[in-house]
């Protein structure tokens, strides 16, 4: 008897797992169709602000910049308005042995409140700190407020943390 009651629970166990598996979960704010082409402009915006800092182009890399655009940096440093962040990318510029600050997204999801669409990108950046002597590559994660109020969207706050370096000069 022991014997048949525990074939029995095991195949309400695996009936029930059966079920739990085949039932598909929900998916995430970013994942249904009509935020494809949200996410897809959010990606290409990245690429173009990757692209501008590698040009050392000021407009470009504010391109993606709202209103009230605001950096903390990875290291704690805090850029209030665009007017601030634009100065800051010009000195980043002008620094001897800048090469470039790379983001590269792991994730972006959107969803809508009071009809405003918003995202929140996550990612890990790199980056050449010219700083120090040596070729030290800074590196962490990232992320990124959006939203797309205007009709378009745009950066609200961009938050850094650096997590280690490699290379000499660490």
């Amino acid at each position: 008897m022991a014997g048949s009651w525990s074939r029995v629970a095991a195949g309400v166990l695996l009936a029930a797992l059966s079920v739990t598996a085949a039932t598909p979960v929900a998916a995430g704010p970013s994942k249904p169709a009509p935020y494809a082409q949200d996410r897809r402009a959010i990606l290409a915006l990245r690429q173009a602000n990757n692209r501008a800092l590698a040009a050392r182009n000021v407009d470009g890399a504010m391109a993606l910049a709202a209103e009230e655009y605001v950096t903390v940096g990875g290291d704690s440093s805090i850029w209030l308005g665009p007017a601030k962040n634009r100065d800051g990318w010009a000195e980043e510029f002008a620094t001897p042995g800048y090469d470039r600050y790379v983001r590269t997204p792991t994730d972006v999801e959107i969803g809508a409140r009071k009809g405003v669409l918003r995202a929140a990108e996550s990612g890990r950046w790199e980056g050449l700190d010219h700083k120090r002597a040596g070729t030290s590559r800074p590196f962490g994660r990232y992320f990124v407020h959006w939203t797309k109020a205007s009709g378009a969207w745009r950066a609200v706050s961009e938050t850094y943390v650096t997590l280690g370096c490699r290379g000499p000069g660490c």
